[in-house]
């Protein structure tokens, strides 16, 4: 029986959605599980063990993504350590912008640094990921980017991302790299965009950071072309969480069987999500 170990997000990555991140690598365990896989969930330690044949990765802490590196030169580890490492804001906008992907015009800044006069725009935390409602902030203008600025570099947190505001709807997403699993969400009634198209900018944002299982937002202008504002390694999933876990399971199997190919062994089939 093949052998899969999951990693939690760690606390101090995941404030405030400590239980929704835990919840979605647990329904992913379940699925696997009644694939026929063995599923231990837990430390990144686990993911060292002789017996471990992939590892599902939540974590983001430089010890835990140490560890997987480890584990990647022997197993797949869906997400990998450099593809959360990706997720971090500054590799966000190198990697996006080196692609050619439907992003906002964005700089990366010291927060004690002289501010562009690029308001309106929106100003986040430039290491890891949005973890609280503070590390990403709307400036209409100058003074307001000032304050912004002032307000990150007093909590220690040396450099920012100035992304250029765009007007219109926001989505949230979800997805799965090969895309059988895409879904987004907006306030209002229907989508203001096609939903391939939609899919084509998650995808293309989700391949520069190569990513397998990701989420992140998208805005659409007048325009109608749907560009980028956010892209993160697993997200919880928290609207469509049983589909999803669902989908990514049958993922996993599929990269293991294809991985169990490409060491010259016969793989059991498994069935799609």
């Amino acid at each position: 029986m093949p052998t899969i170990v999951g990693v939690f997000r760690e606390a101090e990555f995941s404030p405030g959605r400590v239980r929704d991140d835990a919840a979605i690598l647990a329904r992913t365990a379940a699925a696997l599980g009644a694939r026929g896989f063995a599923v231990r969930l837990g430390a990144p330690a686990l993911a060292l063990a002789a017996d471990v044949d992939a590892v599902l990765a939540m974590c983001q802490s430089p010890a835990a993504l140490a560890t997987l590196d480890s584990a990647a030169t022997r197993v797949p580890v869906i997400n990998s350590a450099r593809a959360i490492r990706n997720c971090f804001r500054t590799e966000t906008v190198r990697l996006l912008d080196a692609a050619g992907a439907p992003f906002p015009a964005t700089r990366i800044i010291a927060t004690d640094a002289p501010p562009p006069a690029a308001t309106p725009c929106w100003v986040k935390r430039g290491d890891v990921h949005a973890m609280a409602t503070a590390d990403v902030t709307f400036a209409a203008d100058l003074p307001a980017l000032r304050a912004a600025l002032a307000t990150l570099h007093a909590r220690g947190i040396a450099r920012a991302a100035i992304q250029a505001h765009v007007e219109g709807p926001v989505l949230k997403f979800y997805g799965v790299a090969d895309g059988r699993f895409f879904r987004c969400y907006t306030d209002g009634e229907a989508a203001p965009a096609p939903i391939e198209r939609l899919w084509e900018a998650a995808r293309v944002g989700a391949a520069a950071l190569e990513l397998d299982v990701f989420g992140g937002d998208l805005v659409v202008p007048p325009t109608g072309d749907p560009m980028l504002i956010d892209v993160n390694d697993w997200p919880s999933f928290t609207r469509c969480r049983d589909d999803a876990a669902d989908a990514i399971a049958g993922y996993v199997a599929d990269r293991l069987a294809a991985h169990t190919d490409a060491r010259g062994a016969t793989a059991p089939r498994r069935a799609h999500a």
